[in-house]
């Protein structure tokens, strides 16, 4: 791919200093003020985009849909912790939005400015060292961000005005900066091999064996009615890992799912998700919970069998009802309308087949996508049931901090329309060293070994897209 001389550098610095001037004359009544500017622009392949860039930087890619988001350096950040999260990220996020001056060419397929981000599985759990540059909540302003369908392409520059920002030098800067960012991400990607892997497996048959047995007591005293466990495994190569490879093999290899990633310091978290949390477009709601899970078969006769097994299985009909009872639970007090189909579908992945209810809704009143990722979170499929039950469960089973893993990212825009993910199927990589997650939801008629080798199913799409073949 070559550069793109097509992109109007000087024009955007041009629009970029009035636009600047005005947010500076508000800045200076106390607040800090976002400024954002739209522009069509050509074309370009976000893995690059993103490889090619330093410092923090974000991936969100739908492969099937020729949707992307590519987010490069951070214009403004909201931060917080604990179990307030949600809400406190949603007014702030508003009032940022509320006062933000932006200016647009052309119809948008969403509204500006564009917040990227995510949030912890659980913010209640003694934080690990891995995860520290990822806290309870973070959302992010790109000051550069890439967004393209099926039909065109956009670039957002955006800056926070001060009383003491100077428009000129501040647009000259980010017209230099964006230079440097199409350069990098026009250059020839040549793939660094990992080597030889080695794995550390942090729950073993054993641990594990003990762990589902706990649960099933639990179970069956009423305690809990499911809770999901997870597995780690840290897998470390004899060089530092290639985060570009990995995205454009998971990409090629699983088109269906959502592809993201986040780099902070020296970590870098990605995956791809079949897991859509939730997505709101206007009053639209699209859900699309999963639980209940099959391997693949090797012909189309043997994969048409599994999948009517998993179907007709009753365990796991059981377990992903419970999770499609929640969602309808959680969302039918906010719409007027809600349609939850009564028979799941399958989800065909290229190593596994999932239960899947697609649900849509319409909104009754004003609510973001970060309320309904509030209300959501965390799933049965991710979590359990009761959720706060599920969730001392799991801090007392498992001895590593989940992070990000299992936790919602994605994007909200100016109108707090967006989509969230659940961050399944993932990694975090720092150095030649990758943290692998997987989980395993826990029901009545679970069995300990056919659990364990579910995980080991659900680890294979990372290792592979780390390794590029067989671990």
């Amino acid at each position: 791919m070559t550069t793109a001389p097509s992109l109007p550098l000087d024009a955007l610095a041009q629009r970029l200093r009035p636009l600047l001037a005005e947010g500076r004359e508000a800045a200076s009544r106390g607040w800090a003020v976002l400024v954002s500017v739209t522009s069509p622009a050509p074309s370009l392949d976000a893995v690059p985009l993103f490889e090619g860039a330093t410092g923090e930087r974000f991936l969100w890619e739908h492969p099937s849909e020729w949707f992307s988001l590519v987010g490069v350096g951070v214009a403004a950040r909201i931060a917080a912790q604990g179990p307030d999260r949600f809400p406190l990220v949603a007014q702030r996020w508003r009032e940022l939005a509320a006062r933000a001056v932006t200016e647009t060419l052309g119809p948008l397929p969403f509204s500006t400015p564009i917040a990227v981000g995510g949030f912890t599985f659980d913010p209640n759990r003694e934080r690990g060292r891995e995860w520290e540059s990822f806290p309870d909540a973070l959302l992010l302003v790109p000051r550069f961000l890439f967004a393209s369908d099926a039909d065109s392409s956009w670039l957002t520059v955006s800056a926070v005005a001060t009383p003491e920002c100077r428009p000129g030098d501040v647009a000259a800067s980010l017209s230099a900066e964006l230079r440097e960012i199409l350069r990098g991400g026009t250059r020839v990607h040549e793939e660094a091999p990992w080597g030889e892997v080695t794995l550390e497996d942090e729950v073993g048959p054993g641990r594990w064996r003990a762990a589902v047995g706990g649960a099933l007591r639990e179970i069956r005293d009423g305690t809990i009615e499911k809770v999901v466990l997870a597995r780690r495994v840290t897998a470390r190569g004899e060089r530092p890992i290639d985060a570009a490879a990995a995205l454009r093999r998971l990409r090629e290899g699983y088109p269906q799912c959502t592809v993201f990633a986040f780099a902070r310091g020296d970590a870098c978290f990605l995956g791809a998700t079949p897991e859509r949390l939730v997505r709101l477009e206007g009053r639209a709601v699209r859900a699309g919970p999963l639980a209940g899970s099959a391997a693949r078969g090797a012909t189309e006769d043997e994969d048409r069998r599994l999948g009517d097994a998993l179907l007709a299985n009753g365990k796991e009909r059981h377990e992903h009802g419970l999770v499609v009872r929640a969602f309808r639970d959680a969302l039918a007090p906010l719409c007027v309308r809600l349609s939850v189909p009564e028979t799941p579908a399958i989800l065909r992945m290229p190593n596994v087949q999932h239960l899947h209810t697609p649900i849509e809704g319409t909104l009754g009143g004003a609510a973001s996508i970060l309320e309904l990722v509030g209300r959501l979170h965390p799933t049965p499929a991710a979590g359990g049931l009761p959720r706060d039950a599920a969730l001392s469960f799991i801090r007392r089973y498992e001895s590593f901090d989940r992070g990000w893993y299992a936790g919602p990212v994605g994007w909200v825009d100016g109108r707090g329309d967006g989509e969230f993910a659940v961050a399944i199927r993932s990694a975090l990589l720092r150095g030649n060293e990758a943290l692998l997650y997987a989980g395993c939801g826990i029901v009545a008629g679970s069995e300990p070994e056919r659990e364990y080798a579910e995980s080991c199913l659900k680890l294979r799409p990372m290792l592979w897209a780390l390794n590029g073949g067989p671990t």
